[in-house]
């Protein structure tokens, strides 16, 4: 897939199409700056091309672009506008900015944008994150509030524990394979909160999950697709010269599709033949009027839950993992830490569980900080301002696209002394927000405002209990190179709206014998059925 910002392939009849096009939308480009009711300046940005109507194209970045939009922030301000080909994107680079606009005027920053590529294109409509704010996004709300609110998460528990129990006997037997083990774990466990499925090995709801998340995330970059800014072109047919994304969009439909249907199907199957385990599906299933009066619409309403909650929640919570890994790696005074906090609490004859967190600070802290450190969504998922809005003296248009750069948020140096240094301390016997203190790292990597990521409680008890019983029972060490030096991985992440780290290797070994026996005595619990 073509990772270019602006990823359509080039021939004269697109570029026939495009002048056409681009003529049109200075049509609107006028209107915008002519309705500017106070005269007042846009936020500052880099300077637009000379080139009329092209804007800040030739400043985008193919990769990363976070990083660009953190750099462009020191010149700028926290707040900086760009033009993409007409089409206005504001970038946040601060706490500050992103609180009082998304989260203080979230009754005017709740909308998304079109993205016609990935909603109308891929099928993507369905995923109430991608939704604009509705009518229709509300009720999907109310659905993923009433499965994954702070008590009902609590259900949830079992499972969770369940399976990383099985991570931590895989890791002991085969520790070279710890990125294919995780991920099987998160996606088993978020199947099984979903519709009580056991996946088997090379499954087919796993693959078609990860394939559909893939090619959404990657379609979903800020400016990937010109059929973004240029919504006419979704009506171009997939034989035409240069729509190449066509062809994209209809692979990516095909898995979408997969996604709602193939494991919804199966659940009502066991269903009515009385198979089915408790999930959120049966939940669902069970809670009659959640969402709407009318029974289909809120059965289609539930399906969709379903598929958003199982695809999405297992890529986020296994990018989270990842980076844990490899900030072990880049600190090891961390783990040093983290294991004598655990032998005091816990001690060495039981794994962790949810109820010793409140007496594990320190571990708390490697958890916050995992957030902090990298962000699985860096960029955010874009808002839209739905009214014009004024703000320090700027003026916001509606229709603007409001991007969060939540990984320069992260790196603030004002907020987060050494910001690229994994440092738990940051977090333990200082003041809150509130009174002065750095900001709770999850309050950023969840989202802003009525966008905030409604699975957040189940992802955090997930990432917990990880965290706690892999430093429980596990050294995680560089590997040794051919010249007899620990192998540091770089800190290389994936580009696209979602991120995780690239390929590396560790060494994973278990503390001590003791642990070697802890987690061989848990497994055998878990199969005699306690």
């Amino acid at each position: 897939m073509d990772s270019s910002p602006l990823a359509f392939e080039k021939s004269w009849p697109v570029a026939v199409m495009l002048v056409v096009l681009t003529t049109l939308y200075s049509i609107s480009i006028y209107r915008n700056r002519s309705r500017n009711p106070n005269g007042l300046p846009y936020p500052p940005g880099p300077k637009p091309s000379a080139i009329p109507f092209v804007g800040n194209v030739p400043d985008m970045p193919s990769s990363e672009e976070w990083l660009t939009f953190t750099e462009w922030g020191k010149t700028y301000g926290p707040l900086l506008m760009i033009d993409i080909l007409g089409t206005k994107m504001c970038i946040i680079n601060s706490a500050k900015v992103a609180t009082d606009l998304l989260d203080n005027r979230s009754s005017i920053y709740s909308d998304r944008p079109p993205m016609p590529m990935v909603r109308d294109l891929m099928g993507w409509d369905f995923n109430m994150g991608l939704q604009p704010y509705s009518p229709e996004y509300t009720n999907a709300r109310k659905i993923f509030h009433f499965g994954f609110n702070v008590r009902a998460s609590e259900q949830y528990l079992p499972i969770q524990t369940r399976e990383m129990i099985i991570s931590l006997s895989k890791l002991l037997q085969n520790p070279e394979a710890f990125d294919d083990i995780l991920r099987v774990t998160t996606g088993t466990v978020l199947m099984k909160i979903a519709f009580g499925y056991q996946p088997t090995e090379n499954d087919e709801f796993i693959r078609i999950a990860e394939e559909a998340q893939l090619a959404m995330v990657s379609a979903a970059r800020p400016g990937a697709y010109l059929v973004d800014l240029f919504p006419v072109l979704k009506y171009v047919p997939e034989w035409f010269p240069g729509a190449g994304f066509k062809r994209v969009a209809r692979e990516g439909w095909e898995l979408a599709q997969e996604l709602q249907e193939k494991p919804w199907a199966w659940a009502q199957q066991q269903l009515a033949e009385g198979k089915a385990k408790p999930s959120f599906f049966t939940a669902l299933v069970e809670q009659k009027g959640l969402a709407s009066k009318d029974e289909m619409e809120e059965m289609k309403m539930k399906q969709k839950a379903c598929a958003v909650m199982y695809a999405t929640g297992a890529d986020t919570i296994l990018s989270s993992l990842l980076t844990f890994f490899l900030a072990m790696l880049h600190e090891p005074e961390v783990q040093k830490k983290a294991h004598e906090e655990l032998n005091r609490v816990v001690g060495k004859d039981r794994l962790p569980n949810i109820g010793d967190r409140e007496h594990l600070p320190y571990i708390n802290a490697i958890v916050q900080e995992t957030y902090r450190w990298e962000q699985v969504i860096p960029l955010g998922v874009p808002h839209r301002v739905s009214e014009d809005d004024v703000y320090n003296g700027y003026f916001i248009p509606k229709g603007t696209t409001m991007i969060a750069n939540q990984w320069g948020i992260a790196h603030d140096e004002n907020m987060y002394p050494d910001p690229m240094t994994f440092r738990p301390e940051r977090f333990i016997g200082v003041p809150d927000a509130k009174n002065g203190g750095p900001r709770n790292p999850n309050t950023i990597a969840f989202g802003w405002g009525r966008r905030i990521c409604p699975g957040r409680f189940m992802a955090e008890n997930s990432l917990f209990l990880h965290i706690a019983a892999t430093l429980q029972c596990f050294n995680i060490t560089p590997t040794i190179g051919a010249d007899g030096k620990p192998v540091i991985p770089p800190r290389h992440y994936t580009t696209g709206m979602a991120s995780r780290p690239k390929p590396f290797t560790c060494s994973i070994t278990p503390k001590d014998e003791t642990s070697v026996e802890l987690i061989k005595h848990n497994v055998a619990m878990l199969d005699d059925g306690q």
